[in-house]
């Protein structure tokens, strides 16, 4: 008895101890897993086995479509430095909205070498919230079988009424805008949609729709109930605007600039594209530089900056974007990164250049046509003096895009990367060219010089076109770059034309004339006011 009572062991709750027989052990062991072991099999006896030659359906609600696949290298890295309580699922909104979050961006959220299954995750999810939306917007995005997300490449700066009329001339241009992500205001769109604004809801409603539609060009029916819902969007829009309570509403902004995008989609008439970005820009001027606080209202601005550039442009009109304060909100949203992103300091510099050019172009023509000789050589000589100050800092940027690409030289860039590097250099390229002749046009005993150097410039970036294959969406920012390298080459006799035995006043009447052919190339497509 004593003998057996030595060999029992007590097992007590007192620390970590292990007991050190071996024996012992595999005891405790299996009585520990003998309580488990016996629920497992009562919980197995309460399932009904399912027959072998019946399979378990699957009952879903509507189509399903298995989300594309997309290249890791076509997403804008900034995506990925956005605020993570908008994309977060386990952020500590209400559980719909934490929901939708997660599946809008199923596509787009961050990736790593690191983790191989992510595209597998995502693609699970996509097709968990299309199977069982739980949201508004959800329910929107499968019934039209589109992402919203697919368009915000029609929300970057070099969407103007340049890219709008090239794919009135070719339609099926716009496929290559569609599915390019990038750091844009409709991220915020599906958790704003479904609550209660019918401005709103009806403007995604109609821009969905007439994507959708486009998708299916051989369907009348999708086309017509596209256009019926524009008309629906238009009527709530007007009515919001009439409303002096809601016209400083960020979403009142974000639908007029989405009107702009179904415009786009349209391609039929330039001047209802030309109405909805002038919209915008009341709307962001009755907010004033101060009201954009929110990442929200931010990225509406960013999504705002280049359209209303070009409407500048072609209006023959100095931006409102060229005043300090605006300027001052742009810089703001500079965003240090290793790629080149558009709220990258470089883009950002490279931008603010080209958005002084319409004021100065409109000021060479008062100054032109004023009849005073004195006064007239006075306004040319200041304005001659900025254009110096313009082409200075333009080659400043210059060197800052060298430096960049020197910097990131020893890592492989992504191909979003390459694209932003092409985009940033054509427009520097671009802005020297223009502020170089427009110098010549102020000060013609420099004429010939400068046209030697916008000939080479002009003749670079030709040379690219041929030498590089671009991307399928570059040619928004390429085809105006090559179409004023071409105009250059084609002017090129009249800079250099002999003006040594013309007098003062005949050769400020050649230089208007060169002036004003130049300014009218760059627009062959559009009737622009005040350019006669």
């Amino acid at each position: 008895m004593a003998a057996a009572v030595k060999s029992f062991h007590f097992i007590v709750s007192d620390g970590a101890k292990v007991p050190q027989d071996a024996s012992t052990r595999t005891l405790i062991r299996k009585q520990a897993m003998k309580d488990i072991g016996i629920s497992r099999r009562k919980r197995a006896a309460r399932v009904p086995k399912a027959k072998a030659d019946e399979p378990t359906p699957i009952i879903a609600e509507g189509p399903i479509e298995l989300p594309a696949v997309v290249d890791i290298d076509l997403i804008d890295p900034q995506l990925y430095d956005l605020d993570d309580a908008v994309f977060s699922a386990e952020s500590t909104a209400p559980a719909s909205t934490a929901s939708d979050e997660s599946w809008q961006l199923s596509v787009v959220s961050s990736r790593s070498s690191s983790s191989p299954s992510s595209d597998e995750d995502e693609q699970f999810c996509s097709l968990i919230a299309t199977i069982n939306p739980s949201t508004e917007y959800q329910k929107l995005r499968t019934k039209y079988s589109f992402d919203l997300m697919d368009l915000s490449f029609l929300t970057s700066f070099n969407i103007s009424q340049v890219a709008v009329w090239t794919m009135q001339q070719q339609p099926e241009l716009l496929e290559t805008l569609l599915g390019h992500r990038i750091c844009s205001y409709l991220h915020y769109v599906p958790q704003r949609y479904g609550q209660g604004k019918r401005f709103f809801d009806a403007t995604v409603d109609c821009v969905l729709a007439k994507a959708s539609s486009r998708m299916r060009p051989d369907e009348a029916g999708p086309a017509m109930a596209a256009t019926r819902l524009y008309a629906k969007a238009l009527r709530e829009v007007q009515t919001a605007v009439s409303d002096k309570k809601q016209c400083d509403d960020a979403d009142l902004l974000c639908a007029v600039q989405l009107l702009s995008c179904y415009e786009i989609m349209d391609s039929k008439d330039l001047s209802a594209f030309s109405n909805h970005i002038s919209g915008s820009a009341q709307l962001v001027r009755n907010r004033s530089a101060t009201g954009f606080k929110s990442e929200y209202e931010r990225l509406l601005f960013l999504g705002h900056v280049g359209a209303a550039y070009s409407e500048a442009f072609f209006q023959n009109r100095a931006s409102h974007l060229a005043q300090p304060e605006w300027m001052q909100l742009y810089d703001s949203l500079s965003e240090e990164s290793t790629w080149l992103t558009d709220t990258h300091p470089l883009m950002i510099r490279v931008r603010k250049i080209m958005i002084y050019f319409p004021g100065i172009l409109a000021e060479i023509d008062t100054a032109f046509d004023d009849t005073d000789g004195c006064s007239a050589s006075y306004k040319l000589f200041e304005i001659e003096l900025r254009l110096r100050s313009i082409h200075q800092d333009t080659k400043n940027t210059l060197e800052a895009y060298k430096a960049h690409v020197l910097r990131t030289s020893m890592m492989r860039p992504p191909q979003c990367e390459m694209h932003k590097r092409r985009e940033a250099f054509g427009s520097i390229m671009e802005g020297l060219c223009v502020c170089k002749r427009m110098i010549a046009a102020m000060c013609d005993s420099d004429r010939l010089q400068l046209e030697h150097e916008v000939q080479s410039i002009a003749q670079l970036i030709l040379d690219l076109r041929d030498s590089q294959q671009d991307a399928s969406h570059s040619w928004v920012f390429t085809n105006v770059e090559y179409g004023v390298a071409q105009l250059v080459i084609d002017t090129r006799e009249a800079w250099l034309e002999d003006a040594s035995t013309l007098s003062p006043v005949e050769k400020r009447a050649a230089s208007k004339r060169r002036c004003l052919a130049f300014k009218r190339g760059m627009t062959p497509h559009a009737p622009l006011a005040g350019w006669d």
